[in-house]
């Protein structure tokens, strides 16, 4: 199923130009409008015009964490703060949190890409999303609650927490849907089977993310909550959720390629061949507020 039927099926070469167009686009609105990147560009001497294939973009810097959180809370902006109209940030246990920012076509943009994901793993707008996730500093829970409503869906913005309660507001409301964390889920299907009301649920499907999971906890969630369980990928730099996710098939992650452009690096920072492990690197092609360039994950 698709949400953006003509721009998720772009033939490679039509792709390939639309990257090439908002890489030229981003890079020169970092270098116009980001303090940060003119200078971090100058000290490697390059500017925007030096990149006019892909290949190019090995010449430009990488950008890390740590820059974010030397340059805390919006150093990294390419926009005026008027034009910010909401912020996230990580928790910070590991040091300075990194805080991202959005202009409104930001969300805009986000809520499409949310929007394509759920469609493509069997939304439509008759489904009850329960989006039992928090809401706080953390992008999951507006960033998919957003998207489902750009679908259609009646959202249910649960939250996190009192889990009996959740289980009854999913038998009262005929959720079919539900997005959390699969260490929640698992604890959802816990207390559902001893209040003995697995029956009694309309679940269909699962949309899990911010924390690892295996297969072997996929296989449990689909069987005891009977559901098909989907992976979510995201980062809060990039957005948040919505960078890829799984389709039907459950066989690996599609990027959005239209809207990130990726690269895959040794330690070193050298591309890796086809099919061998590295790190992935991306650079945004359609953030306004806070756009990332080479960004290390």
């Amino acid at each position: 199923m698709f949400w953006d039927r003509k721009m998720e099926t772009l033939p490679r070469e039509e792709l390939e130009r639309i990257q090439m167009k908002r890489l030229k686009w981003t890079l020169e609105h970092v270098y116009r409008n980001s303090p940060f990147y003119r200078r971090r560009f100058k000290e490697h001497g390059i500017t925007p015009d030096d990149v006019k294939k892909r290949e190019d973009i090995s010449k430009l810097p990488f950008t890390r964490k740590s820059d974010l959180r030397e340059t805390y809370p919006l150093g990294m902006l390419s926009v005026p703060r008027s034009s910010v109209v909401r912020v996230h940030a990580s928790s910070g246990t590991s040091g300075k949190p990194t805080v991202v920012a959005y202009t409104k076509k930001d969300i805009e943009t986000w809520s499409e890409l949310i929007a394509r994901c759920l469609t493509m793993v069997g939304f439509t707008s008759k489904d009850v999303f329960q989006n039992a996730v928090n809401y706080g500093f953390f992008t999951g829970g507006l960033g998919f609650h957003y998207g489902a409503e750009k679908i259609g869906m009646m959202v249910v913005p649960s939250g996190t927490g009192g889990t009996q309660r959740q289980i009854e507001i999913m038998m009262d409301l005929g959720v079919t849907g539900i997005h959390c964390t699969p260490s929640y889920a698992l604890h959802i299907a816990e207390v559902a089977e001893e209040m003995g009301v697995i029956d009694d649920l309309s679940l269909r499907i699962g949309c899990f993310g911010a924390e690892p999971w295996s297969d072997n906890t996929r296989k449990v969630l689909e069987e005891k909550l009977r559901i098909k369980a989907y992976d979510s990928y995201g980062m809060s730099e990039l957005f948040g959720p919505g960078v890829a996710f799984e389709c039907e098939m459950q066989n690996g992650l599609h990027i959005w390629a239209d809207h990130f452009l990726v690269e895959v690096v040794d330690e070193e920072g050298e591309p890796v061949g086809e099919g061998e492990r590295g790190e992935l690197v991306v650079t945004t092609l359609t953030k306004e507020a806070i756009p990332l360039i080479r960004y290390r994950t």
